[in-house]
């Protein structure tokens, strides 16, 4: 054995400790560099999924939280069942009645996680829901409206011809007052049902809306007043100045006339009837649209019939021809428009109209 071998020479141990020094120094650096490239991809990542149209719930094989999207939870309540992160929870579609009032429908889907536990998803699919729900009413209700026409023609020609005389036979008994009663009764039978028929064809008409842009707090004001419905009860117009939509403004006074005299009567004798209409923006589709509510505190509609409303001839109302809402639901379908209701019997009815906003002029 050597002497070098046995005494190392300073200078290559100095020059090895400054390697390994160097050497350590690069690593920290590097080190450092890669801690900051995970924080920033941490960051991202949060802010990817905190973007997501869904929430996302990381639970541990015990059941606790690992990880969410939404820290604060939903806001609201779910109809049935607990929570998407909560134990029993039955998955599928979720109802959450929101602390405004609105049902919202969420579609629950439930992974195993690749370390034990599971990934919950909750996605809105209310949107989705009820275009489905309208397209498939719009279907059934085109079909009972080319029925209706057929029908509505047939019968025209007879009514006419019963209405021609009984105008003969309400002047022949001028002088008789009790067969005079009995004539102008089956008159107004003969008026009533000639109105039915005429609402029955507006009903099945092809609509083709004009293109327009209505600003919608004087659409409805006008249609307070023009229909004397203010007068009748106290209405809350919250609608913004700015808000319109794009459409025909003749078929879309139609609906909210027919909108408003159904809330009327639906607070007949109520001493604190109360209409409230308001409405804000949305995007859908990247498109600007805007969301009206037409809002009354009357009787309310039943839950049996909420999805019979906009069947022609059904109506909730003695005496009604069960068109209104009907006639509503073609207009704003001709439009590409979004129409549903949300009601409590003895709370109220709610009715929700979106469209897509005005081209501004």
């Amino acid at each position: 054995m050597t002497d070098s071998q046995v005494h190392p020479d300073p200078r290559q141990l100095l020059e090895a400790f400054e390697a390994f020094t160097a050497a350590s120094e690069h690593l920290q650096v590097r080190y450092e560099a890669l801690q900051s490239q995970l924080g920033q991809l941490q960051g991202e990542l949060q802010t990817v999924l905190e973007a997501v149209p869904f929430a996302i719930w990381v639970l541990g094989e015990d059941g606790s939280l690992r990880f969410t999207n939404r820290p604060q939870g939903m806001e609201g309540r779910f109809m049935e069942g607990p929570a998407p992160w909560e134990p029993g929870s039955p998955g599928g579609q979720r109802h959450l009645k929101t602390a405004e009032g609105r049902e919202l429908i969420f579609e629950e889907e439930r992974r195993s996680a690749p370390h034990g536990g599971a990934i919950v998803t909750l996605r809105d699919v209310t949107e989705a829901v009820l275009r489905a729900q309208q397209a498939t009413r719009e279907d059934r209700l085109a079909a009972m409206g080319r029925m209706a026409a057929e029908l509505a023609h047939e019968i025209r020609n007879p009514l006419g011809s019963l209405s021609l005389f009984s105008g003969m036979l309400v002047q022949d008994l001028a002088e008789q007052a009790g067969p005079l009663e009995l004539a102008r009764k089956m008159q107004e039978g003969v008026g009533r049902l000639n109105r039915v028929v005429g609402n029955t064809l507006a009903f099945s008409r092809d609509l083709q809306p004009k293109a327009g842009t209505v600003f919608l707090r004087s659409l409805w004001e006008d249609s307070l007043r023009s229909a004397t419905l203010a007068e009748i009860v106290p209405w809350d117009n919250q609608i913004p100045e700015q808000a319109t939509w794009q459409g025909d403004p003749d078929l879309l006074r139609q609906v909210a006339q027919n909108l408003l005299q159904n809330a009327t009567r639906a607070m007949e004798d109520m001493e604190s009837a109360r209409i409230v209409l308001n409405a804000v923006e949305e995007r859908l589709d990247d498109q600007p649209c805007w969301h009206l509510t037409v809002a009354d505190n009357g009787c309310g509609i039943p839950a049996e019939a909420l999805s019979k409303v906009f069947d022609p001839f059904f109506s909730t109302f003695g005496g009604g021809t069960g068109l209104g809402l009907a006639v509503c639901h073609r207009i704003v379908v001709a439009h590409g428009g979004l129409l549903f209701i949300e009601s409590q019997v003895g709370r109220g009815t709610t009715v929700h109209l979106r469209l897509r906003a005005g081209v501004p002029s």
